[in-house]
């Protein structure tokens, strides 16, 4: 059965007590449906006490042509001095760049740190959610077993995540484009290959046994397999043929036919 990890509960739960949540990879709610409840109930009795009239531009404020004012310092600054956003008519945030970021830190401070910050806005998981699956795997990446796990993979296509990779998996896996006809072709190339490797030497060491190289099979210093010299002759003996001894003695002495 599917399952998701929810922080507030910090288990598993099965996806069937989540809600949808089209902004997320995976189609679900951060929360399981009784949590998202209660954070839904606190932020509407937070708004309820405290209305965001602050964010409002005081009246008596004089604003210069292409500036804009900062409800958090309560200062006006150029555009120049705000973040680019598509959401608003000026093209610009809300707050300027220093007081953005500050709410950007107590934002991620208040999810956990950075660290789950990044993996929930990119992957829809926690930093306990991803210690988890790293003790799972022993540390080391899910495909090579031998490099850290560094990399959350995750389908480019449905957003969900498959495991911890090292960097070098995880990089085949982008190259190759997650085909698994691809990967698969790639794996026959490389064994093909090495076949091919492996083949060609077999020849090569065939050849040179041939030939009367030295090879592995002969230690050096020594004669090749089945020859009767001994290291360091000068010359092997030439035997005639088609002769009698007799008339080879005749020739020594000089009795041969002229």
């Amino acid at each position: 059965m599917d399952t998701k990890f929810c922080r507030d509960c910090g288990a598993h739960r099965p996806v069937s007590e989540f809600s949808k949540n089209k902004k997320s990879r995976d189609g679900l709610a951060f929360y399981c449906r009784a949590h998202l409840a209660e954070r839904s109930a606190r932020s509407r009795e937070a708004r309820r006490l405290q209305p965001r009239t602050h964010r409002l531009t005081p009246k008596d404020l004089d604003v210069p042509e292409g500036s804009k004012w900062c409800p958090d310092c309560g200062n006006v600054k150029p555009y120049e001095q705000f973040p680019r956003t598509r959401t608003s008519a000026t093209g610009r945030a809300t707050y300027c760049l220093p007081c953005h970021n500050a709410r950007g830190q107590r934002s991620r401070e208040k999810v956990g740190g950075a660290r789950t910050y990044h993996l929930t806005r990119r992957y829809g998981i926690t930093s306990d959610e991803a210690d988890l699956m790293l003790e799972a795997q022993d540390g080391v990446c899910a495909i090579c077993r031998t490099a850290p796990a560094a990399h959350v993979d995750h389908c480019h296509s449905s957003g969900r995540v498959r495991a911890l990779l090292c960097f070098n998996c995880n990089g085949g896996l982008g190259q190759f484009k997650d085909d698994p006809a691809v990967l698969q072709a790639a794996v026959f190339y490389v064994q093909h290959h090495n076949q091919l490797q492996a083949i060609d030497a077999l020849v090569a060491a065939s050849a040179a046994v041939i030939a009367g190289e030295p090879d592995a099979a002969s230690r050096p210093g020594e004669p090749p397999v089945g020859s009767q010299r001994r290291p360091g002759a000068r010359g092997a003996s030439v035997r005639s043929t088609g002769r009698t001894s007799g008339a080879r003695r005749r020739e020594q002495a000089g009795e041969a036919d002229a």
